[in-house]
């Protein structure tokens, strides 16, 4: 395993495709189990894989795997790749439809963040 300490002390060394791979495996370790986790303590019945990570083939496998392994009376739905876009494109969707209509905010010292707010 590649660690920090290793990609600081011997940047020539680490190539960019290691370090990927293996950021990559570690946080598709830490959601496939926290994913089974929570399915077993809530007890679940079905597990949905959605947004734009479930487009990563690495982890739809990984879940896939350890799903029918683990769980087998759990259903795991995994959406066509081709629905598995990123947030930022409903977003942007919406800001254009706003804009249309020319919904604007006009103080942006009044805009405030709200992770709640719904899509209209």
């Amino acid at each position: 395993d590649l660690g920090f300490y290793q990609l600081h002390e011997h940047p020539k060394l680490i190539f960019k495709k290691e370090v990927a791979y293996e950021f990559q495996r570690a946080v598709i370790d830490v959601l496939v189990s926290k994913t089974l986790r929570a399915a077993a303590e809530y007890k679940a019945r079905t597990i949905i894989l959605g947004g734009g990570v479930a487009a990563n083939k690495e982890l739809r496998e990984r879940l896939k795997k350890a799903v029918k392994q683990k769980m087998p009376n759990v259903r795991l739905f995994l959406p066509h790749i081709k629905f598995t876009t990123d947030n930022a494109a409903m977003i942007a969707a919406a800001a254009y439809f706003h804009a249309l209509k020319k919904d604007f905010v006009k103080d942006l010292n009044r805009l405030k963040a709200d992770g709640n707010l719904m899509l209209k």
